[in-house]
């Protein structure tokens, strides 16, 4: 017969990020009266009371008592979650005589016999669950595992795709894929299991995958995405990609939008011209050379095209390179856009590469350490004259970029909400 423990914690499964929720878990956890029950409560407020302390703040009060009940009861924490997944339960190594000689014996021929809470490790630190064998790990905050990270979706143990049965399991806010996600794979991943999913982040997004994406009405609930498109192409660079994530996707709620990757000229303007994301507050993009398929990459095709981007770079490495100037029309497009009035929060930097990838960068668009143009005074003031509005908070731009004179009139009209990174 269902509890009302049972019914709170569906409650919270379908409201992830709504704390009361969580707080009256905690408050029926203290009416159990158990010493299990009231350490989880302890430690549900502890980590909702740490979620206003500083993040530099690694040993306030708070935070060291909610590592310490992590440390102390993460195993018991984290069995039903498993089981409620369809993964392994720990592993408990048995204490009879007769299996301790087993093991002794197994241990001396097998070079990594199965330790104790196998296929589990945890760190207290950052109160996260691992289970590499599954390419995964799972992170408590607000006193729930709420946070997913795939570091290899083709690990053995994935062939169960323990994945699905999570939106039931717990809280699902956070996604998050440390590698390349093929579109096949992400048929795998994707369902109803994300339809409460608030944050979705990629570390290398391709094309094709980003279409599917932006296609799965799973997605629906997402309010921010972090993604580094990748530039598969020499011609089209990562544009491509951009465009799937920004024009009429399924998040049409979407909040915070975070490019990590570099955008060339085409896909800054693409993002400016064809964003349909009306709810958007805060956008974080990178300017410069798109970055390409990491060393994992499986498609021989991509890899021929970093090839092909490398060698035109060294053919030309005698004439000027792409002036920065080159995203100023990208930049008036976003002045123009009606969207980005709404916007709190602004981040157009750019990076700066080294070794290899850093020569690609400068002979195709330019450093200014190498005395390459500037990014236009025109384009520059439009947006700001764009985002000037009273919803803004922070405005952050290249400064090396900027001319002098632009920077001191920002300053001077912002005052500290601009910001010259």
């Amino acid at each position: 017969m269902p509890t009302t423990l049972d019914a709170l914690h569906r409650a919270v499964v379908a409201s992830p990020e709504d704390r009361t929720v969580r707080l009256a878990y905690a408050d029926a956890l203290d009416e159990a009266g158990d010493a299990a029950a009231v350490a989880r409560a302890e430690f549900i407020r502890a980590q909702i009371a740490a979620e206003a302390v500083p993040a530099a703040d690694a040993t306030h009060p708070t935070r060291l008592r909610a590592r310490a009940l992590f440390e102390a009861h993460w195993l018991e924490w984290w069995r039903p979650v498993a089981a409620a997944a369809g993964l392994p339960a720990p592993h408990v190594p048995s204490r009879r005589l007769r299996d301790r000689i087993a093991r002794r014996v197994l241990s001396a021929v097998q070079e990594n016999p199965r330790p104790a809470n196998w296929p589990y490790t945890h760190s207290a630190d950052d109160t996260t669950i691992h289970f590499p064998d599954f390419g995964a790990s799972v992170r408590f905050r607000g006193g729930f595992p709420e946070e997913v990270r795939f570091d290899d979706t083709v690990a053995p143990g994935n062939e169960l795709e323990w994945y699905h049965h999570l939106g039931d399991a717990m809280p699902l806010v956070r996604l998050a894929f440390a590698h390349m996600i093929t579109p096949a794979q992400w048929e795998r991943i994707d369902g109803p299991h994300l339809a409460n999913l608030r944050e979705l982040t990629f570390d290398n997004l391709l094309p094709d995958t980003t279409m599917l994406l932006a296609g799965s009405q799973h997605l629906a609930a997402l309010q921010r995405l972090a993604a580094n498109p990748l530039a598969t192409t020499l011609e089209g660079g990562n544009a491509d990609t951009v465009r799937f994530l920004v024009q009429v996707p399924v998040w049409t709620e979407l909040r915070s939008l975070r490019l990590t990757g570099r955008l060339g000229p085409p896909a800054f303007r693409d993002l400016a011209e064809r964003c349909t994301l009306e709810r958007l507050e805060e956008l974080d993009v990178r300017i410069g050379t798109p970055g390409g398929p990491g060393p994992d990459i499986a498609s021989l095709q991509a890899l021929n095209e970093v090839i092909r981007l490398a060698v035109q770079a060294f053919t030309h490495l005698g004439t000027e390179p792409i002036p920065w100037a080159a995203f100023g029309p990208a930049l008036e497009a976003l002045a123009a856009a009606p969207w980005v009035r709404n916007l709190r929060r602004l981040s157009i930097t750019s990076g700066s590469l080294t070794g290899l990838l850093g020569v690609l960068s400068n002979r195709l668009y330019g450093s200014t350490e190498r005395g390459a143009d500037l990014i236009p005074d025109a384009a520059v003031l439009a947006l700001a004259n764009a985002v000037d509005t009273p919803a803004l908070e922070r405005l952050t731009l290249p400064g090396p970029l900027l001319s002098p004179s632009v920077r001191e009139d920002l300053t001077t009209r912002l005052g500290p909400r601009v910001v010259f990174a």
